[in-house]
């Protein structure tokens, strides 16, 4: 039975991702029905619809890249999300509360204030440098990991002191970022980054999406690990005794998650919960073997990312509200709840 309920979850969110893609790009200002949607996709390969021209832009250069911009984002930060969860046997573990995100951010930042990513649309018609900001948060959102991961090795320090430790390394790096944002003197500078501390997929492009695609590798990796990942489920000991080189994992899956957590914070900017909320639920389901909890969690974080694009623009029409405040709604409870369930045995309340 565990196993139909397994292979359900995996099964149920790859068949809702397609039509949850399609309502995302119905969804609008500019209202465009579920054919036209379809036509204007078609079109592109072979133009025999002949969709109108205004139609065609909208869908193919404002709403597709909205939604597959949602769908990575998604995937890779809830496949992160559930492998630090288990490396770190911690339910609050997460590229978020790591401070491996804002630490991203942060080096996004830094590439944007010296000329290098999508702030240059502002001034110039096309991008010249993304790769730049993926390196410069990849590096940034390392040193965070490496930080937080030397701390998990301090004789004595909890699953919760860890956590605290990713949340303090979260505001040095916001910190860091909103210094960056009130020196630069460069208005284009400023509102790029406010919008990338607010996470949005506005400003999404097609050039962008094989850049932010770049960290869906690490998923076959994982699955690939899975069996070393399950190990470490079992404590260090017991993952050591079956062959597990418990630190040299360790420390590899948290640097894959940075550069995962890299390639869309610099794109898409500061989301948070995704990570953290959707391993919790997927794992409530199906438990803790990472062969199903991996893709599980995959692609239910894209069809929550991308139901929370369609939210944000449909709450409040014509404006559209931030994704990372449409996830925030749903993450932050979740979190309360976590903490007033398992407080005590994650050293709450002592």
């Amino acid at each position: 039975m565990v196993q139909w309920v397994r292979w359900g979850l995996i099964m149920a969110g790859g068949l809702a991702l397609f039509p949850l893609m399609i309502l995302d790009m119905m969804i609008g200002a500019y209202g465009v029905s579920p054919i036209v949607v379809l036509k204007a996709v078609i079109d592109a390969v072979d133009p025999i619809f002949n969709v109108p021209h205004d139609t065609y832009l909208v869908v193919w250069q404002i709403r597709l890249p909205e939604t597959l911009a949602s769908l990575i984002l998604g995937a890779s930060l809830a496949s992160a999300g559930s492998v630090l969860q288990g490396i770190l046997r911690n339910p609050l573990a997460s590229t978020y509360t790591l401070g491996v995100s804002a630490a991203a951010g942060f080096g996004a930042a830094v590439a944007i204030l010296l000329g290098a990513g999508y702030v240059i649309k502002y001034y110039l018609p096309v991008i010249t440098r993304p790769y730049l900001v993926i390196i410069a948060a990849f590096i940034a959102s390392s040193l965070a990991a490496l930080l937080v991961y030397f701390l998990s090795f301090i004789k004595g320090a909890s699953p919760i002191t860890i956590i605290l430790a990713g949340v303090a390394v979260m505001f040095i790096f916001s910190t860091g970022t909103s210094l960056i944002q009130y020196f630069s003197g460069n208005p284009d500078v400023s509102h790029a980054i406010a919008m990338w501390m607010l996470g949005s997929v506005s400003n999404v492009t097609l050039n962008y999406i094989p850049y932010m695609a770049l960290s869906l590798l690490a998923i076959p990796y994982y699955v690939l690990i899975s069996w070393r990942l399950n190990a470490l489920n079992l404590g260090d000991d017991v993952a050591h005794s079956l062959g597990v080189n418990v630190r040299s994992t360790r420390l590899t899956v948290m640097l894959v998650a940075a550069f995962q957590a890299a390639a869309t914070v610099s794109f898409v900017g500061l989301v948070g919960f995704v990570d953290l909320v959707i391993p919790n639920i997927v794992r409530a389901i199906i438990g803790n073997d990472n062969r199903y909890l991996i893709p599980a969690s995959t692609l239910m974080g894209a069809d929550v990312t991308v139901l929370a694009d369609v939210v944000s623009k449909a709450l409040v029409p014509p404006y559209v509200i931030p994704i990372g405040v449409v996830l925030s709604m749903i993450g932050a409870p979740y979190l309360l709840a976590i903490i007033i369930s398992r407080g005590t045995q994650y050293g709450y309340g002592q």
